[in-house]
């Protein structure tokens, strides 16, 4: 069982609103960004200034939150995504968590 996840019924579930909050506290601390979590909003472009994403940091993001929420991210659900702001980012984390707890 994974401890991250909360007990509904006889599922596990994880809060989309905790999914949004952890994914923002995974990009400040693995790109070490200077603001808090909270001060990340969806709409801010992944290669903003304020964010500075290139395809190194991106790795390292994909690997913290796969290390975070458990499983792989596949390489194609990334290039499907599109992701260019931190919404599409929390939106494939989503999409992954509900994968996995359908699997």
């Amino acid at each position: 069982m994974n401890a991250r996840l909360k007990r509904l019924g006889s599922e596990f579930v994880v809060n989309s609103d905790d999914v949004a909050n952890r994914v923002r506290k995974i990009m400040v601390e693995v790109l070490d960004l200077p603001r808090s979590p909270d001060d990340i909003g969806f709409e801010i472009s992944l290669y903003s200034p304020q964010i500075q994403l290139d395809s190194l940091h991106l790795l390292q993001l994909l690997v913290a939150v796969e290390e975070e929420f458990g499983g792989r991210i596949d390489d194609e659900d990334v290039m499907d995504a599109d992701l260019r702001t931190v919404g599409d980012l929390v939106a494939l984390v989503r999409q992954h968590i509900a994968a996995e707890e359908t699997a």
